[in-house]
């Protein structure tokens, strides 16, 4: 048995002392060395599918990752035609995917084994790897050289779950037809969209977010119905669970709707039914918080020294700890800050210049409408205001959070990514009124504008396929610009597509350098490709420069205090000027590059 030790950490090359990816420490026979988590996920491809009882959470390196699960010979014997999932893996995996299903993988080895095998992993302490353990096991029944696609899909199932959650709450807060808008909003909105199959973490969150507060609403409506409300109950903490496990904040964020819940029990009833029983409401709550509590602590391991301490413990050291999560610079409408320095507008200018251009209209038309027409709303909709302003609170939550506590946010609103359910009610609701009062001249006129933007967005969105999750509106300026305002690609995903490119010589020896992405990414497909004399050097003596527009470092010389100094941050692309032999792009927008460096 392999001896594991695993420490988050910075992956740099020599040139340029970048984040690339995730490294943990792995000790095998008293010898220790860094490697990376896409090292070993990405090495020998050919020896695992060769191997029958061998099941690495990815293609990956046979020997370090030997599985307890024998894979089922029948499964064995399929032939899949890789072109009916080809679609979902367009997209190389996330940086973190292989780490998240390799972190499953341990804590499920360590939970069967009844804790005789050391389960050593970093960064444990803040997560509960239930969603990645239960993944990994679901895994194991599909052939290895699918364990991407297999991934993504069960990402995917998750992410439309999610969808359709939201469509269910419209439903139960509207009606049907309020559903069915919402539920395409939020499916094309470009960067849930982007995410659904990539994102193992921010996508599960919303699913468990929306469904939480759809059972809630069930349980306060037929809590006299004995059967259903034990079922809502049950469900309920089970999502709890699973969301927590992936974001410890997960059940500040449910605040809005515990409060709204509460009062309108004790006071408003506009949901609770007759009969309500507060003495079962509290049995029911202390029954599910007791279920949601072992669902948590038996996959967060690093309780288990002490399961009634340590979650309490680890959870305070979460929200008000001042330390570094992810990555440490971030360029927000064409300003670099970093982690400690985020602006409080930060969800909002991510929303104002990364949502379609008529998504933001619709806010703008519903204010109007609410104004002026409000009767409309209240006529369609019992207790409409009492609703908008349950939405209004979902909305505004993120907001006043990030006002008062500071997160290390990075990557755009991907952490924030269960916000955007709620975001999709507004225009749900001000599409809904302009079809219902498709008579009248003005909301014809208004249809027919807000029309135009929604022709003029669904031409973008298929231009940047299958990088939506890259979308910037047109308030961004300038196309070829936009690498300046936000980093773009920032999980390399086009980085599959760029290698594909390369056109060099075979025979020649090649040196490459890398800014902004993965390195280990890099090296796999370059092998793929036969370019086997390749090798990485530091900037100043590799032949080509491999990038995106993350930030990083202009200048790693200078002292620790003026290093690490907004001022010292610059983009990639801006950083490492040269020849562009072969790049990926998107509606004119630069996602990567292989850059020929001038020295």
């Amino acid at each position: 048995m392999h001896d594991y030790t695993y420490i988050y950490g910075i992956e740099t090359n020599n040139s340029n002392n970048l984040v690339s990816g995730i490294s943990f420490l792995y000790k095998n026979s008293n010898t220790m060395h860094f490697i990376s988590s896409q090292e070993i996920l990405l090495d020998n491809i050919g020896d695992c599918e060769r191997n029958d009882n061998v099941v690495p959470p990815f293609p990956g390196d046979c020997e370090v990752y030997p599985s307890p699960f024998p894979r089922a010979p029948l499964l064995l014997t399929m032939q899949w035609n890789g072109d009916i999932i080809y679609v979902i893996n367009n997209h190389f995996k996330a940086y973190d995917e292989p780490f998240l299903v390799l972190q499953g993988k341990i804590t499920l080895d360590y939970l069967l084994s009844l804790g005789r095998i050391d389960a050593d992993l970093f960064y444990r302490e803040y997560y509960s790897p239930s969603y990645y353990s239960l993944k990994f096991l679901l895994m194991q029944i599909f052939p290895i050289k699918y364990q991407i696609e297999v991934s993504h899909i069960i990402n995917l199932i998750f992410s439309l779950s999610a969808i359709i959650g939201i469509k269910k709450l419209s439903k139960e807060l509207f009606n049907e037809n309020v559903g069915k808008i919402v539920f395409l909003i939020l499916f094309f909105y470009p960067i849930f969209f982007g995410h659904m199959a990539l994102n193992s973490k921010d996508t599960i969150v919303a699913f468990s977010h929306v469904w939480i507060f759809y059972l809630l609403i069930q349980y306060v409506k037929k809590q006299n119905i004995k059967l259903k409300a034990n079922s809502h109950i049950n469900f309920i903490a089970v999502l709890a669970a699973l969301g927590t496990g992936i974001n410890l904040f997960f059940l500040g964020s449910l605040i809005p709707i515990f409060l709204f819940l509460l009062i309108d029990i004790l006071f408003t009833k506009k949901f609770t039914c007759e009969n309500f029983s507060k003495k079962k409401f509290l049995i029911d709550i202390g029954r599910g918080f007791l279920i949601f509590y072992f669902l948590l602590v038996i996959f967060w391991i690093d309780t288990h020294p002490n399961i009634f301490v340590l979650p309490f413990n680890f959870f305070l050291e979460w929200v008000i700890g001042d330390f570094w999560r992810g990555y440490p610079y971030i360029l927000v409408n064409g300003n670099y800050f970093l982690y400690a320095d985020i602006p409080k507008s930060y969800l909002f200018i991510n929303l104002i210049y990364k949502s379609p251009e008529y998504f933001l209209l619709t806010y703008v038309i519903f204010l109007i409408i609410f104004l002026k027409s409000n009767n409309f709303f209240k006529k369609k909709f019992d207790y409409f205001n009492y609703k908008l302003l349950l939405i209004t609170s979902m909305i505004i939550f993120p907001f006043i959070v990030l006002f008062f506590l500071h997160f290390s946010l990075y990557d755009g609103i991907r952490h924030l990514l269960w916000t955007l359910p709620y975001f999709c009610l507004i225009p749900g609701l001000t599409i809904y009124y302009l079809i219902e009062n498709i008579k009248s001249i003005k909301a014809k006129l208004t249809l027919s504008l807000l029309s135009l933007f929604i022709i003029y967005f669904f031409y973008n969105f298929f231009l940047i396929t299958p990088y939506q999750y890259t979308y910037l509106n047109i308030f961004n300026g300038k196309i070829e610009n936009r690498y300046k305002k936000f980093e773009n690609d920032y999980w390399g995903s086009s980085i599959k597509e760029l290698i594909k490119k390369i056109n060099l010589d075979k025979k020649r020896t090649i040196t490459f350098a890398t800014c902004g992405i993965n390195q280990d990414v890099a090296k796999y497909y370059l092998k793929k490709r036969g370019y086997s004399n390749f090798r990485f050097g530091n900037s100043k003596d590799s032949n080509y420069m491999i990038m995106t527009n993350r930030v990083t470092l202009n200048n790693t010389n200078l002292d620790h205090k003026n290093k690490w100094k907004s001022e010292n941050l610059i983009n990639c692309f801006d950083k490492y000027k040269g020849e562009d032999a072969f790049k990926v792009t998107r509606n004119g927008v630069l996602l990567s590059v292989i850059r020929k460096i001038k020295i």
